[in-house]
């Protein structure tokens, strides 16, 4: 059984037909990036395995389903999602 997986996932920003039948299988001990331009989707299948945005198809960690699940209790499960934002702390410098 795979740690991560991922079959046949959509999601939409409202009519906007985002992810279309998304395929991701993750080993126990494997690494993995999602490399690609601006626009393609990475952030969106991150967000909708962490239940932020509606999908359909299936996302399953250690064998339990996530899509219908709220974050908190795919985070309970163990899986997390950190974004890639510069403002989370807008004022913070080197200094």
């Amino acid at each position: 059984m795979s740690m991560l997986q991922v079959q046949g996932l959509h999601a939409f920003y409202g009519k906007s037909h985002i992810l279309h039948g998304v395929d991701l299988h993750v080993e126990e001990g494997e690494i993995v990036a999602l490399l690609g331009r601006n626009g393609v989707g990475r952030s969106t299948l991150a967000k909708t395995v962490m239940g932020m945005v509606d999908g359909r198809g299936s996302a399953k960690f250690r064998g339990s389903e996530l899509l219908g699940k709220k974050p908190f209790e795919i985070a309970y499960e163990g899986l997390g999602y950190v974004p890639e934002n510069h403002d989370i702390f807008p004022t913070l410098t080197v200094h």
